[in-house]
């Protein structure tokens, strides 16, 4: 692991504290995610959990995630973020709280399967020239969402709506492979990496910014891998259409066009 750092990873996750349900239960889903991931930490890796909570956090959702890792001296603090929703930004004050040499990007709707799932992503992001590195992730109903992203021509998530054991045209899906891009629902990325890149950009407040921030990363010289071991639930909807302004799209193709139009990792076909 890189050194320098008296924590080996810092979890950031932008948060809300919204209510839903899964598998039948209420839950908070920040609080379960919190819970998932402290859970499974490895023995020899030092973690914080650094919540980035937005104006409509409860408080005594932010006193339970405190709580649940310790108390006032834990791995857990949440650090308030005052403005109108902006994700790139809330991950960009986040890190800047930080103190670990990597930077694991959260979604709070997340839970984890996989109970070696950091050491796994430890390990593929410590190799050599890899920038990022993203996670399996599967829908509530057990189908793949993510398993890296594609950029050609229409920005899209590798493997979406596979069976959750779907191994893919020549097993690429059950591998550990360079990628175009993955998800901040989920990704690692060494800390002194993220610096050198400007972190995530602010003008992508919704979507784009783990695109954007992918391809600045490959622009570096640097690799993006996926990690098929490292597994989590997101509890995104399937059926979910994400709002893309106009001016998203704009800015992602006037800025990365020409990385847009092929792809050679991923085949057109899984």
């Amino acid at each position: 692991m890189a050194g320098g750092s008296s924590v080996d990873v810092s979890v950031v996750v932008p948060s809300i504290g919204t209510r839903g349900e899964a598998f039948g239960a209420e839950r908070v889903f920040v609080v379960e995610a919190v819970r998932s991931v402290l859970a499974t930490v490895p023995v020899h890796v030092s973690l914080e959990v650094i919540v980035v909570s937005g104006p409509e956090m409860p408080p005594e959702v932010d006193a339970e995630l405190v709580a649940i890792g310790g108390g006032a001296q834990g791995v857990v603090r949440c650090v308030d973020f005052t403005e109108p929703f902006n994700f790139a930004a809330t991950i960009d004050l986040g890190a800047a709280h930080a103190r670990g040499a990597h930077l694991l990007m959260l979604n709070d709707d997340t839970e984890v399967i996989a109970p070696n799932w950091l050491e796994r992503m430890l390990d593929a992001v410590d190799s050599p020239g890899v920038g990022a590195v993203g996670a399996k992730l599967l829908f509530e109903d057990g189908t793949l969402q993510h398993a890296g992203h594609t950029y050609r021509t229409s920005l899209d998530h590798v493997g979406f709506g596979l069976a959750a054991d779907a191994v893919g045209r020549t097993g690429l899906l059950a591998h550990r492979r360079e990628v175009a891009g993955v998800t901040a629902a989920c990704m690692l990325t060494p800390m002194r990496v993220f610096d050198e890149v400007g972190g995530l950009s602010v003008e992508y407040p919704g979507n784009y910014n783990d695109v954007d921030y992918c391809l600045k990363v490959r622009a570096s010289g640097r690799r993006i891998v996926y990690e098929p071991d490292a597994v989590l639930y997101h509890f995104e909807s399937r059926s979910r259409v994400p709002t893309i302004r106009p001016e998203e799209v704009e800015l992602v193709q006037r800025r990365w066009l020409t990385d847009l139009v092929d792809d050679p990792f991923s085949p057109v076909v899984i």
